[in-house]
């Protein structure tokens, strides 16, 4: 009787300080998201993709989960590193923007010399000071969207198709 006692008690307590601590967590919300410091880039004049850059920030107590990226401009959203081949087939690549972490009260960053996302078969005239939106799905909480500004083009020799 004594060790019954003894383990319930214990599973009180055990389950007390889960209570605890889940109250010490904050819900998350799409207001702990913001993306800045957005822009997007081309190397040569009507070039069927573009890359984008950005920084993420989730000022939340919790992380959170990236699922994906998408654009009305584009036909699929896809990450690349600068050593890739920007124009390669989504399918050729592991998408990072699938299921990424993004940390509770930190920022990532994706610059043109790291990680960053490409627009495949970009749909609309890439014109320097345009606008056009990406959405970030996440986990839980729902979307968020981001406007990134067209940049004027940095003329590169074009290889390939």
């Amino acid at each position: 009787m004594m060790r019954t006692s003894l383990m319930t008690m214990a599973m009180l307590a055990s389950l007390a300080t889960g209570t605890a601590l889940a109250a010490d967590n904050t819900t998350p919300s799409i207001k702990d998201i913001s993306i800045t410091d957005t822009a997007l880039h081309t190397r040569y004049k009507d070039a069927p993709f573009a890359f984008g850059t950005f920084a993420l920030t989730n000022q939340g107590q919790t992380d959170l989960l990236l699922q994906g990226i998408s654009s009305p401009g584009c036909a699929s959203v896809t990450s690349n590193r600068n050593s890739q081949v920007a124009i390669q087939s989504p399918r050729e690549t592991y998408n990072i923007f699938q299921r990424m972490a993004v940390p509770h009260e930190g920022t990532l960053y994706f610059p043109t010399t790291g990680y960053h996302l490409i627009c495949h078969s970009l749909k609309v005239p890439f014109k320097p000071g345009n606008k056009m939106d990406f959405i970030f799905h996440f986990q839980n909480i729902g979307d968020v969207t981001a406007s990134f500004t067209m940049q004027p083009i940095v003329e590169e020799p074009h290889v390939g198709p």
